[in-house]
């Protein structure tokens, strides 16, 4: 939080003055810290709902930690193996069932809500069915499974909900060329959204993978992105997007304009260092602040009101 003085917080509120008072960067909500206790985290770096309205977040402890919405610490389980790296994503099916991104290991694991083991799915390669390093999955409501992979491949890889694979979406020799897609979310539409963070940029297609439109250049300014790692859409259809580079996050048109920008790096409450993800609960976004090693919650309108000038901070 900003060093300011009581009377200036004052003069600020009465005033309605633009930009925000310090209140408005004030997380709603803040958990956790470094440990590897219940509810610390080892560099938290992905996080989703479930549709039991838990809180699902993965650290680089190889740890699954499961939350309620207010961070009070529910339970947890370890991936099968760690030795040769971390997950770095999280999807969550309409039935519970939890899906990791095992990174390293070149593969999705499927556990039940309670962690349970259920599925390994995938081995190294650049074929159907292979992947070299995943970094997120997304599950459509009719149980379409979507699977983004760096390292090579640099694509989006779909299945149906028996693992049969439907098509590739991106990759070399393709007409989209992604760098490290790092996280992918399905719209309520049906729209897949790509978070193509070393592109700096946020695409949008069609279910059946055709490119409807992309956004985004590098830079520190409103509307710029620098290596976004996660995208997921608003109730109001806008977007949302957790900027790794900026420290930041920001809420976006379907166009690409910015319509608000939450964050800055810092250690302090309402500053973020390396956010790798987030996810929307109700009326608030949940942000994984990664290199703090902790969550932090923020209101939506925080992040600004469709039709008025860009919320930033003071």
């Amino acid at each position: 939080m900003h060093p300011r003085t009581p009377v200036l917080l004052l003069v600020l509120l009465l005033a309605g003055c633009n930009p925000q008072p310090v209140e408005q960067d004030a997380p709603r909500l803040l958990f956790g810290r470094s440990g590897l206790g219940p509810g610390e985290f080892n560099y938290p770096r992905a996080t989703a709902l479930g549709p039991d309205g838990l809180l699902y977040v993965v650290d680089k402890a190889a740890r699954i930690q499961v939350f309620q919405p207010d961070g009070t610490y529910v339970r947890e389980w370890k991936m099968p193996a760690d030795d040769a790296g971390r997950p770095t994503g999280l999807g969550i099916a309409p039935d519970g069932r939890v899906f990791a991104a095992d990174t390293h290991y070149s593969r999705v694991v499927v556990f039940s809500p309670e962690g349970t083991l259920l599925e390994l799915f995938g081995s190294y390669g650049d074929g159907p069915g292979r992947f070299r390093l995943p970094t997120d999955v997304a599950i459509a409501p009719d149980g379409t499974i979507y699977v983004s992979e760096y390292g090579g491949n640099d694509r989006i890889t779909v299945y149906d909900s028996d693992w049969r694979f439907l098509r590739q979406i991106g990759g070399p020799g393709t007409e989209t060329t992604f760098q490290r897609p790092q996280a992918v979310f399905v719209g309520p539409d049906g729209t897949l959204w790509v978070a193509d963070s070393c592109n700096h940029r946020i695409c949008a297609f069609d279910p059946d993978g055709t490119l409807r439109g992309t956004f985004g250049q590098p830079g520190g300014q409103a509307g710029d992105l620098r290596f976004p790692y996660n995208v997921e859409v608003l109730p109001d259809g806008t977007l949302v997007v957790c900027e790794f580079g900026n420290n930041r996050v920001q809420r976006l048109a379907r166009d690409g304009r910015s319509l608000g920008v939450w964050g800055g790096p810092g250690r302090d409450p309402g500053r973020l260092a390396y956010p790798w993800a987030l996810t929307v609960v109700d009326d608030r976004v949940f942000i994984v602040d990664s290199g703090n090693c902790r969550v932090q919650a923020i209101e939506i309108r925080q992040l600004g009101v469709p039709g008025k000038s860009p919320a930033t901070r003071g």
